[in-house]
């Protein structure tokens, strides 16, 4: 990673979203058991305890195989099962009596309280394999696991908060593994990687109501201008400004819905020069204005 040990810009972006999870389903099953995600609209991830299972994804002729310590992501809620047989089975069917084998298994749902657009989560791909033999995986991802099939097995008070609050880091050692393994990363999880583009996101990031000019963040970079538009956008899909303008907007969505602020107060520290101004911007952005947020927190709440 290449952000300054006083500035994390990936937990910058995960705290700002407010990142949730939860262990939404558990069990040991054994038989023609079945696992379906039809319906589901958010991020899952499934952990193999002992035993194995099928995985059937939508426009996969066979079926993958994944056994105990063996972790499956779908950041974008595509469709899937996981069975107890290669064949797909109708629906949702869990079997927890038999002879067996059995096969233990722990899902999580991944959330984020704050709406909009998303960066890691625009950046991730549609299925994440995170496999228990792979020498490359992370120690801390391995402990995570076994943590988690641990306090699952022992049943103990409590159990569920634990797991639900393991599930957020784990959720987290995933991205780093993906950050680290996958052969080609795209937008914001690229730009981490890159020394350069990153340092200049860590400076909008640390400050975003700054003044900032395409020049400002290149000299962040120490890159020339022309260079560093380019690489930005090569790696985001959209430019600096686009990015500074998102990202304010962004916040100003929190700080309007918390309505701790005043608009005037918002677009102060948001720097902007006018209030007139920050709600043209705002509008642009998000398509609403200011005061529709405002009124919409008000009736939620």
């Amino acid at each position: 990673m290449s952000e300054t040990p006083d500035f994390d810009l990936l937990s910058d972006v995960l705290h700002s979203f407010r990142l949730r999870a939860g262990i939404f389903k558990q069990g040991s099953y054994c038989g023609a058991w079945a696992l379906d995600a039809t319906g589901v609209t958010r991020t899952t991830f499934h952990l193999i305890g002992r035993g194995q299972a099928w995985l059937h994804r939508e426009g996969e002729a066979e079926p993958m195989v994944v056994r105990g310590g063996d972790l499956v992501m779908f950041p974008h809620a595509a469709w899937h099962q996981l069975s107890g047989t290669p064949q797909r089975q109708p629906g949702m069917h869990l079997t927890s009596t038999g002879d067996g084998p059995y096969t233990t298994v722990l899902c999580a749902m991944v959330e984020f309280e704050t709406g909009g657009l998303n960066p890691v989560m625009q950046a991730l791909p549609a299925a994440i394999v995170v496999r228990s033999e792979d020498q490359g995986t992370s120690a801390e991802l391995h402990a995570l696991a076994r943590l988690m099939l641990a306090e699952y097995d022992a049943g103990a008070a409590g159990r569920q908060g634990v797991l639900d609050r393991l599930a957020e880091v784990m959720f987290v050692l995933v991205l780093r593994h993906h950050m680290q393994r996958a052969q080609e990363l795209q937008g914001f999880l690229a730009a981490l990687k890159d020394e350069r583009i990153a340092r200049a996101l860590a400076a909008l990031h640390r400050a975003p109501g700054a003044d900032w000019r395409v020049e400002t963040l290149a000299r962040e970079a120490n890159m020339s201008r022309t260079v560093f538009a380019e690489r930005f956008a090569g790696l985001l899909g959209q430019t600096p400004m686009q990015y500074l303008a998102m990202w304010r907007m962004h916040l100003a969505e929190q700080m309007l819905r918390e309505r701790r602020a005043s608009v005037a107060q918002i677009a102060e520290k948001l720097g902007y020069q006018t209030e007139a101004a920050f709600r043209r911007a705002f509008r642009r952005v998000r398509g609403v204005g200011p005061g529709d947020v405002r009124r919409q927190a008000r009736a939620g709440s």
